[in-house]
């Protein structure tokens, strides 16, 4: 893994581990509000993007939040400050890492 998926599984994991303790059986859609809400779109296009390559690392909680929001579709930029272009990797840059 990069530094920066690291970082978002990471994220991810954590998030979702606090959302099953106060959520419970709501964990995943909660966890799922949460990235669409406040992940930057670069950073939900790349989790989703490494979920797609298998997602190791990703908590049971976590991969279902990322599949939700795979499957209900990412937000869009909020300002025209987070419209990027794609990185020399094909990328878009992400502020996680």
């Amino acid at each position: 893994m990069s530094g920066t998926i690291d970082k978002l599984v990471r994220m991810a994991n954590q998030i979702a581990t606090e959302l099953e303790h106060q959520q419970g059986a709501n964990a995943a859609t909660a966890t799922w509000d949460h990235l669409w809400h406040f992940w930057d779109p670069r950073m939900c296009a790349q989790i989703i993007a490494y979920l797609d390559q298998g997602g190791d690392g990703l908590n049971d909680m976590a991969r279902k939040a990322v599949t939700m929001l795979r499957d209900k579709g990412t937000t869009p930029s909020q300002t025209p400050a987070t419209d990027f272009a794609v990185g020399a990797d094909g990328v878009p840059p992400s502020d996680a890492g």
